[in-house]
C-alpha cells in the first residue's frame, strides 16, 4: 500500500509543479499582453516587441469571441483584455487547487509514514522473534559456588590464627551443600578445590535451582553460625548452547567470582537476556556495575529475590 501512496505522491509532485509552471508562463503572458494592449491605446510603441505574442493570443481568443470594445468612441479589439481576465481568474482558481493538493500530499505523508511505522514494527517484530528464538537456544546452565569461612572468635584484638579450621570448615559447607542439592533432578555436580560447579540442562529449571541454593546455603550458614563461623557464599552463573564447551564458560564463572559479590547470584548481559524469556520469573536482574571480565568493560548483573 505504501507503493501506491508514493506513486499519488510523485503524481501530485508532478501536477502541482505542472500547474506551477503553468501560473508562471499565465503571469508573464498576462503581464506582456496586458502592458502591450494599454501602451498601444496610449500610442507608444515601447512594447511593440510583444505584437507577434498578442497576434497570437488574439488569433486564439477569435475563436471564442471576435468583439470589439468601445472606449472613448474608438473602437479596440478586447481579446487581449479577455484573455488577460480569463487568465487571472486561472492563476487564482490554481492557487487554491494548489492548496488544496498540498493538504491532500499531507493527508498522503501521514499515510506513508503510518504504513512505514506498521512495517517498520513488524519488521522489528519479526527481528525480535527470530533474535528471541536465537537466545532460547542458550539452554545450559553453568554454576559456580565458592565458599569462604572466617572464625568469628578471631579478631585483631584478641587475636588467634584465623586461618586455623578455616579449610575444614569449607569443605563441611561443602559436603553439606553437595548433600542437599545432589537430589535435584536434571543437575551434575562437580567439586574443584574449593568451589562446585552445577549443571543443567534446562533453563526453565533456573529459577527453583538458585532458590534451592539459597536455601541450603541460609542452612548452613545458620548451622555454622551456632559454632562461631561467619560462612560467606560466591555465586556465578552463565548460559551457553549446545555448541558452546563449558571449557569456554568455566574462565567466565572464575572471573565474576573474583570480583568477592558475597550472598548474591551474578551475571552478565547474556544470562540477562535469556532470563527475560521466562515466564513468571522469581528474581530480578539488577546491574551491579562495570568490570574487566573478557578483557574489556562487561557489566555484571546479581539476581536480587523479588519481593
Amino acid at each position: 500500500m505504501v507503493y501506491i501512496y508514493k506513486l499519488f505522491q510523485k503524481l501530485l509532485h508532478i501536477l502541482i509543479n505542472s500547474m506551477f509552471f503553468i501560473q508562471i508562463v499565465l503571469m508573464i503572458t498576462v503581464f506582456l499582453t496586458a502592458t502591450y494592449w494599454f501602451l498601444s491605446l496610449l500610442g507608444f510603441t515601447a512594447f511593440d516587441f510583444v505584437s507577434p505574442l498578442a497576434d497570437l493570443v488574439s488569433d486564439f481568443m477569435h475563436i471564442f469571441y471576435n468583439q470589439e470594445v468601445e472606449i472613448g468612441g474608438v473602437y479596440v479589439d478586447g481579446s487581449l483584455l479577455l484573455f488577460d481576465l480569463i487568465a487571472v481568474g486561472i492563476v487564482y482558481a490554481a492557487t487554491k487547487f494548489k492548496v488544496n493538493l498540498l493538504r491532500f500530499e499531507e493527508i498522503l505523508l501521514k499515510q506513508i509514514a503510518s504504513c512505514e511505522a506498521k512495517i517498520e514494527n513488524r519488521f522489528n517484530a519479526k527481528l525480535q522473534r527470530d533474535v528471541e528464538k536465537q537466545i532460547a537456544q542458550w539452554n545450559n546452565i553453568a554454576i559456580l559456588v565458592q565458599f569462604s569461612a572466617k572464625n568469628m572468635l578471631v579478631d585483631a584484638f584478641w587475636g588467634g590464627d584465623e586461618k586455623a579450621g578455616v579449610k575444614e570448615k569449607e569443605d563441611e559447607a561443602f559436603r553439606a551443600f553437595y548433600s542437599s542439592l545432589k537430589n535435584i533432578s536434571g543437575c551434575q555436580f562437580a567439586k574443584t578445590d574449593n568451589r562446585m560447579v552445577i549443571l543443567c540442562n534446562n533453563f526453565n529449571d533456573i529459577d527453583s535451582i538458585l532458590k534451592y541454593i539459597d536455601v541450603s546455603i541460609n542452612r548452613i550458614r545458620i548451622t555454622l553460625a551456632k559454632r562461631k563461623w561467619r560462612l560467606y557464599a560466591y555465586t556465578a552463573v552463565d548460559v551457553y548452547d549446545n555448541k558452546t564447551s563449558l571449557k569456554d564458560v568455566y574462565p567466565v564463572l572464575e572471573k565474576l567470582l573474583t570480583l568477592r559479590i558475597h550472598d548474591e547470584a551474578i551475571c552478565l548481559g547474556n544470562f540477562c537476556m535469556r532470563y527475560d524469556l521466562v515466564p513468571d520469573s522469581e528474581y530480578e536482574p539488577v546491574l551491579k556495575g562495570k568490570y574487566i571480565i573478557k578483557d574489556e568493560d562487561t557489566e555484571v548483573w546479581s539476581l536480587v529475590k523479588k519481593n
